[in-house]
């Protein structure tokens, strides 16, 4: 029988070794092989739309793609005296008027003659025409003395001509030398000088006989006072409005007529628009009638309008300026070509060069040229097209593609001077009444307004999401910390469209008419909470664990109400005093000094420094002498530092107010406007309460988190319930209250773009 040795040690058995099964590893290896293409796909998601987004963008800043279609010899003897000459707007078939009265329908692809006809007698010599931009109409001037207005459509494939009765004008048998009529929804009008140096300025009525269907013009005529120069006049324009008239030579002398008043029609102003050494070429209104464009032998180009300059001395307080000055040609500029569309235009030169521009963003789209000199221009009527007619007689035909002729970075992140407008500006009007005036899209006044916006909803939201989450977290009784949370969170959940809608149909009236009173309400409610606060220290200690709790929380709130009476009975006060009894007159500037309004911008400035001056020299011994004073006293001492604080802040504001308004300096126009309905202050109320309950979750999260121990620790130290929640729960929630800020400012930004 074996024996075992006592002096051997005994092994443990090892327990069975387990490993990890191959469904284990794969699914493991599925897993992060999904998360990994998950998130690559995201990445790539988010780069595609990235990708998609510039290829949008890119567009806007092409220029024009301009591809020859065609040229062909249309008059192989020599170019006629043309009127005019288009195409229509599928650029199949081409109209041209001679100034012999032969209307000439033609295919605008060979320029074969498809149809002729002739308007006017063989008697009648025409000596002055014009013709609207849009619609077709016309009216002719004769050597007779009359005037002759009527309509040219051309069609798809064919041409409508009507004329009406001749008008006689002034003295028989002397011609008609310049023309130009304008039709609008208001009134026909048309504006003639003759040879003899009258100049007419006439307004057409139409009556229609109910039996027969005839057409009666019944023509006001009103004689324009005209003061001869050394050559006649060559050019003559009239607005649509027909309040406007101006007379021009070839030495660019333009003389602008104010018809506001007909029965008393009067020069405005006289001026020049070209240089010494050049003569005027052409001059033509822009679509919509409200700029000139005039060009000059020296290859110039240069857009006028008028603008309001009360101190330019004219009749009507306008004054014509030079807006626009387009890029220049080397050759004198031989023809024009206006699109009825838009601000674009053509130039051409007597050395063939053709430029497709725009006249708001100043840019030359394309570039084209022709072997002679530039007859006759034209935008076809989709602007999709360039016809030119050169001085041999050869047509020409270019496709256009031109789908963002107003868009530079200029006209998007700069100023730019619109018609209209006393000044370049930042300005944003994508749409407008009607196609008359530039699309403006400057995207400046978009930035600043959501800033702006964004500024006033967060300095609404964060002081009350903030102090209402450390009330919340740290003061208020656990049982109503539920109910006050679930309160304010519920507000979460109101649409922002909702919101805007009662703050445009509600809350802008309102406070339009209380318009002091809210603003003083930023003063008085916090005033009558801090100061509550600082008497409340001053109750005997049993009153105050008393009325602990949910009574304090209702003592609150009826002091909101309080500060809301307090704003609405001084606000009468306060306007009278500090704004000379008119608020928006002040705003306005009609009323009263600049001195307020920096004595309030400044207020929150000299709080600041008040408030650190009295820590150094008065807090700290104020605090050593505390220790000795009972709860009372010391509450009555804080309460009159916190009064004398707000006087001092407040009396050196006004000095400042005063001495700097003395000086000249007035925020008003620059850092205040005038009051308008709906303004950022209304944005900011209505925007809070979509921001608020965000950052109030997220930081009363935050805080709440905050581990129970230091806070423990804090009191065990002697820290007020106060110092404990301000220098050690805040700063170690600080990260959640920052997100809580942020995800706030992200949905400030999101709702105001």
């Amino acid at each position: 029988m074996a024996v075992a040795n006592p002096t051997q040690p005994v092994i443990p058995s090892q327990p069975k070794r387990r490993t990890t099964s191959r469904a284990v590893h794969l699914v493991d290896r599925l897993t992060t092989g999904v998360i990994t293409l998950g998130g690559l796909l995201v990445i790539v998601a988010v780069l595609g739309i990235m990708v998609y987004l510039v290829s949008v963008v890119i567009p806007l800043f092409r220029g024009a793609t301009v591809q020859p279609a065609s040229h062909y010899t249309l008059f192989p003897a020599g170019v006629p005296d043309l009127l005019f000459i288009e195409l229509n707007e599928y650029k199949t078939h081409g109209l041209y008027l001679e100034r012999s009265g032969r209307l000439v329908l033609f295919d605008a692809r060979s320029g074969q003659t498809l149809r002729e006809q002739t308007l006017v007698p063989a008697t009648a010599t025409i000596t002055a025409f014009a013709r609207t931009l849009r619609g077709g109409h016309v009216a002719f001037g004769f050597a007779n003395g009359t005037v002759q207005i009527g309509t040219i459509h051309l069609r798809a494939d064919d041409v409508a001509a009507r004329l009406d009765d001749p008008v006689p004008l002034g003295k028989p048998d002397v011609a008609v030398r310049l023309l130009d009529y304008k039709v609008s929804d208001r009134r026909e009008v048309f504006t003639a000088w003759k040879d003899d140096g009258e100049l007419y300025w006439d307004e057409v009525t139409r009556r229609e006989n109910m039996l027969t269907g005839k057409i009666t013009l019944r023509v006001a005529k009103h004689q324009l006072p005209f003061t001869p120069a050394a050559t006649p006049p060559a050019f003559l324009l009239q607005n649509a409005q027909g309040d406007q008239v101006f007379l021009g030579w070839r030495d660019g002398v333009v003389r602008r007529y104010d018809l506001r008043r007909i029965a008393e029609p009067v020069v405005a102003e006289e001026l020049d628009l070209v240089a010494d050494d050049a003569q005027l070429t052409d001059v033509r209104f822009m679509f919509g009638d409200q700029s000139i464009i005039a060009t000059d032998s020296a290859g110039g180009v240069t857009a006028w309008f008028r603008v309001e300059r009360p101190q330019a001395g004219t009749s009507d307080g306008y004054q014509l300026v030079a807006a626009h000055r387009l890029a220049a040609h080397a050759a004198a500029v031989s023809s024009v070509g206006l699109s009825a569309r838009d601000k674009g235009l053509l130039t051409g030169t007597t050395s063939g060069e053709i430029y497709l521009r725009h006249m708001t963003s100043e840019q030359v789209l394309g570039r084209v040229a022709a072997p002679a000199e530039v007859r006759h221009l034209q935008i076809t009527p989709k602007a999709d097209g360039i016809f030119a007619l050169d001085a041999q007689g050869t047509a020409w035909l270019w496709d256009v593609d031109n789908p963002h002729p107003e868009t530079t970075w200029r006209t998007i992140f700069g100023k730019v001077w619109y018609e209209g407008y006393n000044h370049p500006d930042y300005t944003w009007q994508s749409s407008s009444g009607n196609d008359d005036f530039e699309p403006k899209f400057s995207l400046i006044p978009l930035i600043f307004g959501t800033l702006k916006a964004t500024v006033y909803s967060l300095a609404f939201a964060v002081p009350i999401a903030l102090l209402a989450a450390i009330y919340t977290s740290q003061f208020l009784d656990k049982r109503l910390r539920p109910i006050v949370k679930s309160g304010i969170e519920t507000m979460a959940s109101l649409p922002s469209v909702v919101l805007g809608f009662v703050a445009a149909l509600v809350l802008a009236p309102l406070v339009e008419n209380w318009v002091v009173a809210c603003l003083t309400m930023f003063a008085a409610l916090p005033l009558v909470i801090l100061f509550w606060g600082y008497a409340w220290q001053t109750l005997p200690q049993r009153l105050i664990q008393r009325y602990s709790g949910w009574p304090q929380f209702v003592l609150l709130i009826g002091l909101v109400l309080v500060a809301v009476g307090v704003a609405r009975t001084v606000a009468g006060p306060v306007e009278r005093i500090v704004f000379q009894g008119d608020f928006k007159a002040w705003l306005d500037g009609r009323v009263g000094t600049g001195a307020p309004g920096i004595a309030i911008l400044s207020w929150p400035w000299w709080l600041a420094v008040v408030w650190f001056a009295q820590r150094k020299w008065i807090a700290e011994r104020l605090n050593v002498r505390a220790i000795q004073w009972s709860r009372g006293k010391t509450g009555v001492v804080e309460l009159l530092r916190l009064a004398g604080i707000l006087a001092v802040t407040t009396a050196l504001a006004t000095l400042a107010g005063v001495a700097l308004a003395g000086a000249g300096l007035d925020p008003r126009g620059s850092l205040v406007g005038t009051y308008v309905q709906r303004n950022t202050l209304v944005v900011g109320f209505v925007m809070g309460f979509a921001v608020i309950p965000i950052i109030y979750t997220i930081s009363e999260d935050a805080l709440t988190s905050v581990p129970e121990h230091l806070k423990s620790a804090s009191l065990g130290c002697g820290a007020t319930p106060w110092q404990t929640a301000v220098r050690v729960i805040v700063p170690v929630a600080m990260s959640g209250i920052f997100s809580a800020v942020m995800i706030g400012l992200g949905r400030a930004v999101g709702e105001t773009m």
